[in-house]
This record gives C-alpha cells, sequence and structure tokens, in this order.
C-alpha cells in the first residue's frame, strides 16, 4: 500500500504548477513523490537512501531541482535528470483502466 510517511515528513506544495511533494517509506529506500493537481503530466520520483540523518541534504537538493523544473521547465530537467529520478507517465487513454494503470506503474518503482 502506498502511503506518505507524515510521521517522518509533512506533505510540501509547490505552487507553480499546483503540485503535491510526499515522502514514501520503502522497505530499502525512502521515495520522495511530486504529483501535480489538474494536468495532464507524471508522477516524478526521487529515491534516495533510507537514513533519516541524510534526509535534510536529500530535501535541499531537491529544493535545488524543483528550482529547475520551476524556473527553466519539465523538458530542461527530464533532459538532465539525476540518475535517482524516475517518472510514471499519466495515461488517460482508458479513463476505467487509467488509475490502475499509473497505481501498478508507481508501485513497480518503489523500492
Amino acid at each position: 500500500m502506498i502511503a506518505h510517511a507524515g510521521h517522518i515528513l509533512k506533505i510540501r506544495f509547490v505552487l507553480q504548477p499546483f503540485s503535491f511533494v510526499f515522502l514514501i517509506e520503502g522497505e530499502d529506500m525512502y521515495q520522495m513523490i511530486l504529483e501535480t493537481r489538474d494536468t495532464e503530466e507524471a508522477s516524478y520520483l526521487w529515491h534516495f537512501e533510507k537514513q533519516r540523518a541524510l534526509l535534510p541534504a536529500f530535501l535541499k537538493e531537491l529544493d535545488r531541482q524543483l528550482d529547475i523544473i520551476r524556473n527553466q521547465g519539465r523538458h530542461v530537467f527530464i533532459t538532465s535528470a539525476p540518475e535517482n529520478f524516475n517518472r510514471v507517465v499519466h495515461d488517460y487513454s482508458n479513463e476505467q483502466k487509467g488509475f490502475i494503470t499509473w497505481k501498478y506503474m508507481l508501485e513497480e518503482r518503489l523500492i
């Protein structure tokens, strides 16, 4: 089950485009997920070591990467994305299966 690890980090918000950034605690890694609202973009995932002591440094780096997305655009970011980055493209071609497909692809990438 995918659930935000609110006991570790509160949900963060990005204003442009309006998005949620939340933490998933996997078995081996932490994952930060950027999910936009009201856009047909993709879910963006960053994986990093599951060590709370490293969380502040990772969040600082994530903020830098979110600034690139905000200021230069998603395409610029994706063409030079870091190794710990992945994305799940939203496919709305089949409304009944779109969410199920997205959830499966997201869970498949969680470590």
